[in-house]
């Protein structure tokens, strides 16, 4: 049970707090008490008692996160909001959740929770929120979810990550923002680098090879196709991929050794001629900045759409200058997006 004596905590409950703050002060009066609590002889081992506390703290931040959200311009007074209700679940002494959901004439609908609320690692992840599928599909109804909804969902989601909540996976839903989102790409390494060289005795030898990028395997071929590449070691200096032996055994003599490296470069990802197809054939100009790497899309709003390839961690980042704009936002205005994410997510083989 909360004290209600406490200063703080009956601060807390008399402020009007944005999200982000209700979210810092209570996780801080939280985590002073359950400490406090475990270092008592008498609350130290009672779990429950422990549990039953981060309910209460779990239950004020979420009555706190209510009472912001009923503040929201567009929201608060919407029908949307009065069909909201907020569920704290705490399964045990460390991890708490708050469920969303709406309330219909058919039962609750789960939207998404929050994980781990009163930790700076707390996250949102979605039950049924608008997804890619969804808003692509060709169904006036897809959506399952009413315009004003729609508007309702998008001004919750944006008051959640302004308090530093965030969805994790791009394919979860489209009401996460556009600007940062970032997702894992193929590169296409069915053409290998390649550098020969010819065996003239037994011993050293060594082998370079000019990469653009990030080598994600090599291996080293002799003329009859076998793989040397353990009898040596490799080592990347500047743009040369090497590979160096000092045991290349007698019966090679001869032969040609050819180091083959397979690189993940800016300019071998299929993701990227996808959107150049895309694009164009929705007469987005889609060119390539002084960057290597990094595309740019200027859109008919005058504001560029920026794309970064990372060969180094295999991923893609999205760009936009408005940071709050969500995925459904940008592609009500400009659909080329969400065809252009549907085809490269999530997880299809040709493209991560």
């Amino acid at each position: 049970m909360l004290n209600y004596n406490d200063k703080e905590i009956t601060s807390i409950i008399t402020s009007d707090l944005e999200i982000a703050e209700s979210r810092t002060r209570i996780t801080v009066k939280s985590d002073a008490t359950i400490e406090a609590m475990k270092d008592s002889e008498l609350w130290a081992a009672n779990n429950s008692a422990q549990t039953n506390t981060l309910l209460d703290f779990t239950t004020l931040l979420a009555d706190k996160i209510h009472q912001s959200l009923a503040d929201v311009n567009g929201l608060g007074t919407s029908n949307f909001f009065k069909q909201l209700w907020l569920k704290p679940v705490v399964p045990d002494a460390d991890h708490t959740t708050i469920v969303f959901f709406q309330a219909t004439p058919d039962g609750n609908k789960e939207l998404f929770t929050i994980v781990d609320p009163l930790r700076t690692d707390g996250r949102l992840v979605a039950s049924n929120l608008p997804t890619l599928i969804q808003i692509t599909a060709k169904s006036d109804d897809a959506l399952g979810y009413s315009d004003d909804e729609v508007t309702a969902l998008i001004a919750m989601v944006k008051e959640l990550y302004a308090a530093g909540y965030a969805f994790r996976t791009v394919d979860e839903t489209v009401l996460q923002p556009v600007d940062g989102l970032t997702f894992a790409t193929k590169f296409d390494t069915s053409r290998p680098l390649l550098a020969s060289a010819t065996v003239q005795e037994a011993g050293n030898i060594r082998l370079a090879a000019t990469i653009n990028g990030t080598a994600a395997g090599y291996h080293v071929y002799d003329e009859e196709h076998h793989d040397w590449m353990d009898l040596g070691t490799d080592t990347r200096e500047g743009d040369q991929f090497v590979w160096e032996s000092t045991s290349i055994p007698e019966d090679l003599v001869g032969q040609k050794l050819t180091l083959a490296v397979s690189v993940q470069s800016v300019d071998n990802v299929p993701a990227m001629d996808e959107l150049f197809v895309i694009a164009s054939s929705n007469a987005i100009l889609m060119k390539e900045s002084v960057n290597p790497g990094e595309y740019s899309l200027s859109l008919p709003n005058h504001k560029d759409l920026t794309v970064r390839v990372n060969p180094m961690s295999g991923t893609v980042t999205l760009g936009y200058p408005e940071p709050t704009t969500q995925i459904i936002e940008l592609d009500n205005q400009y659909p080329f997006l969400g065809e252009w994410l549907k085809s490269v997510l999530p997880k299809k083989p040709a493209f991560n």
